[in-house]
């Protein structure tokens, strides 16, 4: 039951677009395009924003008479965060839906029996969100995978470039997820860290999802370190955020990685926190108001960046389709690897990584952070030349 409304919800706004297409193009065969993400379990907030993202970009080329003069069609599958699950769904996806392209993934753990699976089959495989550098050194050198989110070492160069961009911050506590994500995070945090002359008093794991952080909050209690810096989901981000109010312990600063969550999420255990993201509504680029405030109207409410992650993926997939004037592999993963992309993230392109993956669209340089501020309102305080307000240290 669970699993069917899902997938009603997933295609409603697939549906509905279908009857706007002219008549040629609901004659011809749609283009599948599979759609593998956490929609249940700990990992679904983040995977709904993906997928709402990837069906906002197919709902406006379907609305304009689809692509390639043929309907997008979504093949929506809930891979729960589940290694098994994933690899199942990706053996549907390949070999029974036998999909044009696969536009998905979210979960460094899950993900990797996702791709692991579907590797045999050589589609086009646009990777919106996940991380680990496991990744990127299993997948990255195939010409098929394109990976939109940034790799873990981008996100901790932000993060340590951030904290040393704070005068006096010089001590820091980790608090990671204990699985791919999590321990790759802390791996390169620390690293470079150490590089930066920074102190790292504190480096304690936990599991995605515990109801319980009193532990590691009140060890961050004792230790009074300059940052709190936790590399976690959305749920646990909002736990830690949360307790810490609860039990009345104000780190000075508390930094979070962007994992879906909103402003309003929080509350009130928002004020103060900080977000490493990809993107803002409120950054300088130009032409984002305009996409903005359409994206805000379609969405009935805030589009927040993991959404943006999608919508750019399956943006970039059909630009590429576009450019290669036909439905061929092999010309678009030519388009994909060779073209410039207008995004909500600005001009882009895929390009080579550190570790040797073939086509990387985001890096640290195009990270910011955002504060959450009182009467909830948020602001990007970091880089000095995207900033619209001046941190607030200490924070609570």
């Amino acid at each position: 039951m669970m699993r069917s409304s899902i997938k009603k919800l997933a295609m409603a706004a697939g549906i509905v677009l279908a009857a706007a297409l002219p008549a040629k193009a609901q004659g011809e065969p749609p283009i599948r395009i599979g759609v593998p993400l956490p929609l249940t379990g700990g990992l679904a907030g983040a995977g709904t924003q993906l997928l709402w993202g990837i069906q906002y970009a197919a709902g406006e080329v379907n609305a304009q008479g689809g692509l390639l003069g043929r309907k997008l069609e979504l093949i929506v599958e809930d891979t729960k965060g589940e290694s098994n699950t994933s690899a199942t769904v990706a053996a549907k996806l390949g070999g029974q839906d036998k999909v044009d392209a696969v536009v998905g993934g979210f979960g460094s753990t899950s993900d990797f029996a996702l791709l692991s699976a579907i590797q045999r089959y050589n589609t086009i495989f646009i990777h919106p969100g996940s991380s680990s550098v496991r990744l990127e050194e299993s997948f990255g050198k195939n010409p098929w995978y394109f990976h939109v989110y940034i790799w873990d070492y981008h996100r901790q160069k932000a993060a340590v470039n951030f904290f040393k961009s704070v005068p006096g911050l010089k001590t820091v506590a980790i608090a990671y997820e204990d699985k791919l994500y999590g321990t790759d995070g802390s791996k390169f945090t620390q690293k470079f860290a150490k590089e930066a002359g920074l102190d790292v008093v504190m480096n304690e794991p936990f599991r995605a999802g515990s109801p319980d952080f009193s532990p590691i909050l009140n060890r961050v209690k004792a230790l009074d370190p300059d940052v709190l810096f936790v590399i976690g989901y959305s749920g646990d981000n909002l736990q830690i955020a949360r307790q810490a109010q609860q039990l009345a312990i104000k780190p000075k600063l508390l930094v979070t990685q962007g994992a879906g969550e909103k402003r309003s999420d929080y509350g009130a255990a928002g004020d103060g926190v900080v977000v490493l993201d990809l993107w803002s509504s409120k950054q300088k680029t130009p032409g984002l108001a305009e996409w903005v405030r359409k994206a805000d109207a379609a969405r009935g409410g805030e589009v927040v960046s993991t959404a943006v992650q999608g919508y750019a993926a399956m943006q970039t997939l059909i630009d590429a389709a576009k450019a290669a004037g036909k439905w061929d592999r092999d010309a678009i993963i030519a388009k994909l690897a060779g073209s410039e992309f207008s995004t909500p993230y600005g001009k882009v392109k895929y390009e080579p990584s550190d570790l040797g993956g073939l086509h990387q669209l985001i890096t640290e340089k195009t990270m910011i952070a955002v504060q959450y501020q009182a009467n909830d309102g948020f602001e990007v305080v970091w880089p000095a030349e995207k900033a619209a307000a001046p941190l607030r240290y200490p924070a609570r």
